[in-house]
């Protein structure tokens, strides 16, 4: 399957009947593609988004009742996350005022049924480490609660964890993105205490997204690097290995997911293309 028109396509969430769902990073619109590679003429739902540095609809997620939701940057800057389909949308969190750099924003539904989202340090890293505040952290929320809900932290110390994903294990992994030169880590998501032990990922990866394989394996989409990676994943709390073996892509730059049929769709600047892993 390859999505010849997918711009900007920062937010990718597969479907469990095939194909996928997409948000485009700057006009706030979400389609989807089938199993085909056809997309649907009409958005599925479009959000209002500010636009300024990295800001723009960041993150999509879609749950087994075929719900929506999303995170993005409203005309006002806030980061919110929303179900924005079926029906109107409605506010799940209203969450702090973005920054320039480092909102984060990626969406995943958890094992649990909630929602986590991650948040960077909005250019605040003075207040990665204070409790109470979202900068830096992992956050669970509950989908059907309300806007001034109190998220759970599942972790924090983080730069922008902005690419992460949930194994068959349900062991949460995070591939954290540094715009300042600090290490990129590889690392788990799903611990509240202790700083987690990590892999360095290689200089200038700028990770966007992962993908967990059954294979025990996670693959990393860098829009520094634009390669597709592999990072095997080790018993225990040893470290992952890798990169291992070539690139399955090398023009990977805004992210991966893994489709209902085991391949991995990554989305380019311009368009989502397909790879068996």
């Amino acid at each position: 399957m390859l999505v010849a028109r997918a711009p900007g396509a920062a937010a990718i969430a597969a479907l469990a009947g095939g194909g996928l769902r997409f948000g485009e990073l700057k006009t706030g619109a979400i389609r989807e593609a089938d199993a085909r590679g056809r997309v649907r003429a009409q958005p599925v739902a479009t959000v209002a988004v500010s636009t300024r540095g990295q800001r723009g609809l960041l993150g999509l997620a879609v749950d087994r009742r075929d719900r929506t939701y999303a995170a993005w940057t409203d005309p006002g800057g806030r980061i919110l996350v929303g179900r924005v389909a079926p029906g109107r949308p409605r506010v799940v969190w209203r969450g702090p005022p973005s920054a320039m750099l480092a909102n984060g924003g990626h969406l995943v539904v958890a094992p649990d049924g909630s929602l986590v989202v991650g948040i960077g340090d909005l250019q605040r890293p003075d207040r990665v480490r204070l409790r109470g505040t979202p900068n830096g952290k992992l956050l669970a929320l509950r989908p059907g609660g309300p806007a001034d809900q109190r998220p759970r932290v599942l972790s924090g110390g983080w730069n922008n964890p902005f690419a992460f994903a949930y194994t068959p294990a349900r062991e949460l992994w995070v591939a954290d993105n540094s715009p300042r030169g600090r290490p990129e880590r590889l690392a788990r998501g799903d611990r509240a205490s202790g700083r987690p032990a990590f892999l360095a990922l290689p200089a200038r990866t700028a990770p966007s997204g992962v993908a967990a394989l059954p294979s025990g394996e996670l693959a990393v989409c860098g829009v520094g690097s634009r390669r597709l990676e592999r990072y095997r994943l080790r018993a225990g709390d040893r470290l992952p290995v890798g990169p291992v073996g070539g690139p399955l892509a090398t023009d990977c730059a805004l992210g991966v997911v893994r489709l209902a049929d085991g391949r991995l769709a990554y989305a380019t600047l311009t368009a989502i293309k397909v790879v068996a892993p």
